[in-house]
């Protein structure tokens, strides 16, 4: 029963893997079923008609939460004490990950949907780039110890999944 209340840091670490791939699976089917609809309707125009607004407002609310969810993680990282658990550990680095995902999907959307809504192909890249960065910020564990600075130990038990 003490397993469930506490779950172990390999738990921890599983269930942040699983929430990433989550996140990366709905991004991809909203990304593109966003393009398919568009594309079936014939509707999309050429980068090359233009500046759109969107093209400026996209990449720029982008880098901003992007640097904003990093700052704040990075804040959230230097509260950690050495003789926290590594359970209490793995959940700050779960709770920014979280938030860094979120910034990062979000700009997707934001990217994908401005692309429906304008048929500009330079926003369907921005939103596909996003992606992969999303899949770039995936949780490792050699990541988690460098964030966290856990101590040999700490990483032994970790690997222990």
């Amino acid at each position: 029963m003490s397993k469930i209340n506490n779950p172990s840091a390999p738990q921890i670490f599983k269930s942040t893997v699983i929430v990433h791939l989550s996140v990366c699976a709905l991004t991809s089917i909203v990304v593109g079923t966003l393009y398919t609809l568009k594309s079936q309707a014939g509707e999309i125009a050429s980068s090359e008609l233009g500046l759109n607004a969107f093209e400026l407002l996209v990449p720029v609310i982008s880098l901003l939460s992007g640097f904003g969810a990093y700052y704040i993680g990075k804040q959230k990282f230097k509260k950690i004490k050495d003789t926290d658990t590594l359970a209490s550990k793995l959940d700050v680095f779960r709770s920014n990950s979280i938030i860094l995902w979120a910034a990062l999907e979000g700009s997707a959307f934001f990217a994908a949907i401005t692309f429906y809504l304008s048929g500009r192909t330079n926003l369907l890249l921005y939103a596909l780039m996003l992606g992969v960065l999303l899949i770039y910020f995936r949780p490792l564990k050699a990541r988690a110890a460098e964030y966290l600075n856990l101590s040999p130990d700490e990483i032994e038990e970790l690997d222990e999944s």
